[in-house]
């Protein structure tokens, strides 16, 4: 099998792995930004800590190097409408004019009705390929009372509602 078939077949493969998309955020105050990620994955939870992939060329990138922090949303099947917002319908600050953002100089901006809110602090990161892995130990969570996660599956969104 070639590289270039390997990385075809792998992406296909990932395809079918569902996950809850999540808008991943760093920044404070008018320097902030944000992307839609579906790789992000708990470590462990002593101490409770996640992981994040960031694509090395994405915009957030030096922001999220400069400040150490960030905040993974996880999205509701009411916030599909963000995902073409942080996936680049807009960018920098434009992106926070969408949604329900609570906007701080202490810490990254939390979307106020995510499924639930982790704020991390960068522990360390791994560079991996095109990507790096943003380890962040968790710091606060805001978890909302309803649970109907948007699913990304097969390069669209599906809705997992539940009770």
């Amino acid at each position: 099998m070639t590289d270039q078939a390997l990385r075809d077949d792998f992406r296909q493969a990932m395809r079918r792995l569902a996950t809850t998309v999540a808008l991943v955020t760093t920044g404070r105050g008018d320097n902030c930004g944000g992307m839609a990620a579906t790789a992000v994955m708990s470590v462990t939870a002593d101490p409770p800590t996640l992981v994040v992939a960031v694509n090395r060329t994405a915009s957030m990138t030096p922001i999220l190097g400069e400040h150490g922090w960030f905040c993974v949303n996880l999205l509701a099947e009411w916030h599909q409408d963000l995902i073409p917002v942080f996936s680049g319908a807009k960018s920098g600050m434009d992106r926070f004019q969408d949604g329900d953002w609570r906007l701080s100089n202490d810490y990254p901006p939390i979307l106020a009705d995510a499924a639930a809110s982790l704020v991390c602090e960068t522990a360390n990161r791994i560079d991996v390929g095109t990507h790096t892995l943003f380890i962040g130990e968790v710091r606060a969570i805001a978890n909302h009372e309803r649970i109907s996660p948007l699913i990304w599956v097969d390069g669209k969104v599906a809705s997992a509602a539940t009770a």
